[in-house]
Parts: C-alpha cells; sequence; structure tokens
C-alpha cells in the first residue's frame, strides 16, 4: 500500500516537473521578451537593459535553473507589466475565480449526478429521454454562447440581471449557470451509464433475490458502486471548470484569473501567464491524485489489484 501511494505520488511529480519544463520554455521560444514589450523601435540599450533586469541576458538552459530554484521557493518573480510580484497579481485574480467556482462546483453535483442518476433509475422511458437531451444540448452549447444568450435574455431585454462585476449575489447568477449547464451535462451523462452499470452488478442482483426493498437496494448497493466510477472524472471536473471560467470570466468582465489570463497574453506579460499555467496544471494533477488515492481508500478492489 505504501509503495503504491509513494508511486502515485512520484508520478505526480515528475509530471508536474514536465509541465513546468514546458511551459517554461515554448513561452520563451515565442519571441524574444525584451523585443515584444519594449517594441521594434526600441534601441540597443533599451534592450539590453531590460534583459539584465529580468535576467534574460543569460542561456535559456541557466534561466530555467533560476526559475526551478524559485518556483521551489514559490518566488515567480516580477511581472513584466506592472512590476508586482506575480504571486501578488495572480492571489488578486483568484480569489474572484475561487468565489465563482465553489457555488458553480456546487451547483453541478448537486444537479448534474441526481439527474443522471434520476435517468439511469427510469432508463428507457421518456424521463430518461428528456433529461439525457437536456444534457445533450447542455453540452453542446458552447460556454460563450450561453454567456451572451443569457446576457441578451435578462440583461439587456428584461433588465432584471447585472451584466458585469461581482459585486452582489446578482452577479453570480449568469456566470454560475453558464459554467455549470455544461459541467452539470458531464456528470449526468457519466452518472447514469455509471448507475447502470452498478444495477448490473452480482451484489445488486444478489439483493433484488433476497427481496430487499429497491430504495434500500439502491442507495446501499448501486449508488456507492457508482460514486466509485464517479471518482474517476472529479479530477477532470477541475480543469474544464477552469478553462470555463477564462471564457466565461471574459464574457461577464469577471475580475478572475481567467480574465487576467486573456489580458496578460495580450501584453505579453510572460511571468504572469507562466504562472496562471503552471497553477492551473499543477491544480489538475494534485485534483487527479487526490481522486487516485481516495479511489485506492474506498476501493479495497485496487490495491489489491497493485499488490
Amino acid at each position: 500500500m505504501v509503495a503504491l501511494v509513494l508511486r502515485i505520488v512520484f508520478r505526480s511529480l515528475v509530471t508536474l516537473f514536465l509541465l513546468t519544463a514546458c511551459v517554461f520554455f515554448a513561452l520563451h521560444l515565442t519571441g524574444d521578451p525584451a523585443r515584444i514589450m519594449l517594441g521594434d523601435g526600441a534601441d540597443a540599450t533599451a534592450l539590453a537593459a531590460f534583459r539584465a533586469q529580468w535576467g534574460l541576458d543569460k542561456p535559456l538552459w541557466e534561466q530555467f535553473l533560476v526559475y526551478l530554484q524559485k518556483f521551489i521557493t514559490l518566488d515567480m518573480g516580477r511581472s513584466y507589466l506592472t512590476g508586482l510580484p506575480v504571486k501578488e497579481v495572480f492571489l488578486n485574480a483568484f480569489w474572484p475565480t475561487l468565489d465563482l467556482m465553489i457555488p458553480t462546483a456546487i451547483v453541478t453535483l448537486l444537479f448534474g449526478i441526481p439527474a443522471g442518476v434520476l435517468a439511469a433509475l427510469h432508463r428507457n422511458t421518456n424521463l430518461d429521454k428528456g433529461l439525457m437531451f437536456i444534457s445533450v444540448f447542455g453540452y453542446a452549447v458552447p460556454n460563450f454562447f450561453m454567456g451572451v444568450l443569457l446576457l441578451l435574455i435578462f440583461s439587456i431585454w428584461l433588465g432584471w440581471l447585472p451584466s458585469y462585476g461581482n459585486t452582489t449575489g446578482w452577479h453570480y447568477i449568469m456566470p454560475i449557470i453558464t459554467m455549470a449547464t455544461s459541467e452539470a451535462a458531464i456528470f449526468s451523462r457519466y452518472a447514469r451509464s455509471a448507475m447502470i452499470e452498478a444495477m448490473r452488478l452480482p451484489c445488486v442482483k444478489a439483493a433484488q433475490m433476497r427481496g430487499l426493498p429497491r430504495r434500500r437496494i439502491i442507495w446501499l448497493h448501486a449508488l456507492p458502486n457508482a460514486m466509485l466510477s464517479i471518482l474517476t472524472i472529479m479530477g477532470f471536473f477541475l480543469g474544464t471548470l477552469v478553462a470555463g471560467a477564462v471564457i466565461t470570466e471574459n464574457v461577464f468582465s469577471w475580475p478572475g484569473v481567467g480574465k487576467l489570463l486573456v489580458q496578460s497574453v495580450a501584453n505579453r506579460d510572460i511571468p504572469v501567464v507562466q504562472l496562471i499555467v503552471l497553477a492551473t496544471g499543477a491544480s489538475l494533477i494534485l485534483a487527479n491524485l487526490a481522486m487516485d488515492l481516495l479511489a485506492l481508500i474506498v476501493n479495497p478492489r485496487l490495491r489489491k489489484s497493485n499488490n
């Protein structure tokens, strides 16, 4: 068990290192940061001073080693654009994003999983077909289109909800609906498949043969086994949530990480872009690590199969 946990953790650390290397070299190979920030009209003296100020006059491999050292100590440098510490710039945008992601995750799970389970328990009925139609529609509609559609209806036509910002609770309604619609659609379809498979398990069949009440069979036998399968997509859920936040925050002018990323890319602020991409990737790696460890705890068969 300990060896298995260490192997999972080591694999996550290797993935994090490879992600760090890919992000660093990919962003630095897109062009000379000094030329990008100062423009083509800058003279050689100004370019040399900028490179010396930000350590860009060193070989790329040496810059990478310095970056790794700073990454380990959580010193991510300073923004090219503002001169502020990158960590401070990121955290200022992170809290509004977290304020949006937490209620979105709650709404997603509260609607997505029960809808999938309900559809599975009424398989091939009109209820099942209706719920799956809604799921397919919710998944197929892009976030930016859903956001613009909600803005058009509830802000412009009806004037019920504010169109931008995050100062009141009313500002949260449309961004949460925009992000949760596609995420709940994914969970509902996956929960439906997982529940259908769980209802075919031998333990469920045995409980049915013993004459146990259907409600008891569902809650004590089928649903726990279905939840084990649903755990496998929890890690990916965070990634799609972050990706959706990038689009949604720009649609609704939400002052979060997604909006900061677009602004930083437009301004070629490489240190800020690096941190946002790394933080997003690291959160995915940590989420998947947590799901792998949780799966080992709740499913003894995984521990036995890896011994």
